[in-house]
């Protein structure tokens, strides 16, 4: 600390006697070498303010970025959709309600826009062809006038609903 304290007066000193003489010998040009004694004790500044940085890690900047630790990536954020999908796939696991409200207009969509994709044809407008695609599980899952159940009922099972996945993938 006495060491940087005693480098820092000494350039002080030193920028300020080369000003006192300069602006003695040249007075017309005093504001120009005032702003020059200005940047330099700037610069000292600056000098002084980074060097203080190296006390807190003096290693770090002897150290090569290969010698250094390496940094461990965070984990990577969940994907908001997914995490909707997922409570949407459990709670229409849970009861009939939530299957007929929640899950089902998420199968209605996707299975809507892979027919459309692949044959041009749209769900409730053609449900003869659409019934014959789907298959008849998947079908009564999607129909455009299905009714809920019970409320309190049973929701799709995992292994259906694998299954109605695994037929949408094909489609």
């Amino acid at each position: 600390m006495r060491g940087r304290f005693f480098r820092v007066a000494t350039a002080v000193s030193f920028a300020t006697a080369i000003l006192l003489p300069l602006v003695v010998l040249v007075p017309s040009r005093r504001t120009l070498f005032v702003g020059i004694y200005e940047l330099v004790l700037a610069g000292i500044a600056i000098g002084t303010l980074v060097g203080s940085f190296r006390a807190f890690q003096p290693e770090a900047w002897m150290r090569s970025p290969f010698e250094r630790a390496r940094e461990k990536p965070g984990r990577p954020q969940a994907i908001a959709e997914l995490d909707r999908i997922d409570r949407l796939v459990v709670l229409g696991a849970a009861n009939e309600f939530d299957l007929h409200y929640r899950l089902r207009p998420l199968l209605r969509q996707i299975a809507g826009e892979r027919l459309y994709g692949r044959y041009g044809l749209e769900l409730d407008r053609d449900p003869d062809r659409a019934r014959a695609l789907l298959g008849e599980g998947l079908w009564e899952l999607v129909r455009p006038e299905r009714e809920v159940g019970r409320r309190s009922g049973p929701g799709l099972p995992a292994a259906d609903l694998a299954e109605h996945v695994a037929l949408l993938e094909q489609l």
